[in-house]
């Protein structure tokens, strides 16, 4: 389900302007531990450097959005070097992960999220395509404590999910990392009653083939800044 019209005449708020908070979940980059599907074919350690860049294209991103309300939830500990870096460079808040299952680390991602912020919109490090005004078109449809909104992927999965609430339950339904995680997740939400809304499909980066698919401008920026990550700063907000 969709909401039609999430912005209320009423309220002249807009949605950049609410009470929302953002949290990046990440992997520390170590080399053999993340991408390793990436690393079939590119090597253990350029898969580590490229998830690297593509965490940091991820949190200049999201800061340049919504500065000051970014958290880095952070895996297996908030001080991995990475981490630090990130939180010098960008300022970003640095919680660590719940230990557990990925939806119990989201859920209490969330319970703590909610307690200072009246929304928030979760996110991995492994969607580089973060333009078209993606977290205007959540925070537009998080108007209401039972909405839901999701950022499916072309591999069955999502990059980022928003709640209005403290229903966690959601995050019950979904066996992780398989092709049916959207739509369990969209079962799990009419199972609960709640409205949800989504973005169109987006291809995030797993293997080979995703790093392929990606625009050459874009793949090149991401594979240099691997290369050389002391730039000051990989992507600003589309104009």
């Amino acid at each position: 389900m969709s909401v039609a019209n999430p912005l209320s005449p009423a309220n002249s708020e807009t949605p950049l302007q609410a009470d929302f908070s953002v949290w990046i979940f990440a992997k520390a980059p170590v080399v053999g531990q993340c991408k390793t599907r990436l690393a079939r074919r590119l090597g253990a350690s350029r898969a580590a450097r490229i998830y690297r860049a593509m965490l940091e294209h991820a949190v200049s991103q999201a800061v340049a959005i919504a500065p000051g309300r970014v958290t880095l939830a952070c895996s297996p500990r908030t001080t991995h070097p990475a981490f630090a870096r990130l939180a010098q460079r960008y300022g970003v808040t640095r919680r660590r992960q719940a230990r557990g299952t990925l939806g119990y680390r989201m859920a209490t991602g969330v319970r703590q999220a909610l307690q200072t912020s009246e929304r928030v919109v979760v996110m991995g490090a492994d969607q580089p395509a973060l333009d078209g005004g993606w977290l205007e078109h959540a925070l537009a449809h998080l108007t209401c404590a039972d909405h839901v909104w999701l950022a499916p992927t072309w591999d069955g999965g999502y990059w980022a999910i928003g709640l209005g609430h403290t229903n966690t339950r959601i995050f019950r339904g979904p066996v992780w990392s398989t092709p049916r995680v959207a739509r369990s997740t969209r079962t799990r939400a009419n199972t609960l009653g709640l409205e949800l809304s989504a973005l169109a499909p987006r291809r995030d980066i797993d293997d080979y083939r995703d790093w392929q698919q990606l625009p050459q401008a874009l793949r090149s920026t991401l594979a240099r800044y691997a290369t050389m990550p002391g730039l000051a700063g990989i992507a600003r907000r589309p104009s």
